[in-house]
């Protein structure tokens, strides 16, 4: 298994370079097994959030690169729920996935200062 940087995804999503987004497309299509760290996954989300990509348009590709047979996410079963919060929720996919994480490892709860992460359950704002 081979893993991957965000930027591979990111120009194979965003096709945003000449040379290397069909370098990342190629090596995506002809790979047999690709690893994409937690931190890839919630890297590439603020990514294309940053490009302006929508909750809606974000949800769906990462949903989609999540199906893919090739792709293998680390943590996958928190990053599957987080993205469902994440579609339905006014926070950010790290900030779910920080509290999926959080409740994996046993934390009755996680707090925060982030008002839209404290409206979750199992999230209580400080202060």
């Amino acid at each position: 298994m081979i893993a991957v940087d965000t930027n591979i995804l990111v120009r194979a999503l965003l096709e945003d370079d000449p040379v290397q987004s069909p370098l990342a497309r190629r090596f995506l299509e002809q790979a047999k097994a690709v690893l994409v760290p937690v931190t890839v996954f919630v890297e590439l989300a603020w990514v294309l959030k940053s490009v302006g990509w929508n909750r809606k348009q974000i949800h769906q590709v990462l949903v989609a690169l999540a199906r893919q047979s090739t792709l293998h996410l680390d943590r996958a079963v928190d990053i599957n729920a987080a993205l469902e919060d994440f579609v339905r929720g006014p926070a950010d996919l790290a900030d779910y996935l920080a509290l999926r994480q959080a409740k994996t490892l046993g934390a009755r709860k996680l707090v925060t200062f982030d008002r839209k992460l404290a409206k979750a359950p199992g999230a209580e704002r400080l202060g």
